[in-house]
């Protein structure tokens, strides 16, 4: 009897600390895609249409606060026509950046390829790690963040628990 509750105790213990490392492996396993360009394992933790929404959402409220900001931007006749318009352009811009390599590069702090839908290729003599040095925190119990240190101006990418694992939901701006 004594054993069996050792060995019921013993199991709970790594699922327990399975459940808790799950972020952490999952961040791996994205850094480990995203530097050996592999689209299809780094598809397995990314949800691209849950990516796509928050930053298309983070853009468009930028958007209306750059239009309604200044002295008379409310009088402003045009705003009200150029909105929907611009609005359009940028989930346009989002549905096009936001793909495998797009999110290679975001993490990597750099930005697309306008012509190919792909990565920049890094500096020449550099060592770019995606995520590296990267602090890493779960936010709530369902919420991971990682925030990349010592980059102004980047990202904050957010994973949210799906089932027993985790994946790629949102992609914080700067400034946001």
């Amino acid at each position: 009897m004594n054993r069996k509750l050792i060995a019921l105790g013993a199991v709970a213990a790594l699922v327990l600390a399975y459940l808790v490392a799950a972020p952490w492996i999952t961040v791996y396993q994205i850094k480990s895609a995203a530097e050996a360009h592999d689209d299809a394992a780094l598809a397995e933790h990314v949800d691209f249409d849950s990516v796509r929404q928050s930053l298309k959402d983070q853009l468009h409220a930028r958007l209306m606060r750059k239009m309604t900001d200044g002295a008379g931007a409310s009088d402003n006749p045009l705003a009200a026509l150029v909105a929907p318009l611009a609005g359009a352009v940028v989930d346009k811009a989002v549905d096009w950046y936001v793909t495998p390599a797009g999110v290679i590069a975001l993490m990597s702090n750099r930005t697309p390829d306008a012509d190919t839908r792909q990565a920049t290729p890094k500096p020449q003599g550099t060592d770019e790690q995606p995520l590296a040095g990267a602090s890493m925190a779960y936010s709530t119990l369902d919420t991971f963040i990682v925030r990349p240190r010592g980059r102004t101006g980047a990202a904050e990418f957010v994973l949210r628990r799906r089932g027993l694992g985790w994946k790629l939901t949102a992609v914080v701006l700067p400034g946001q």
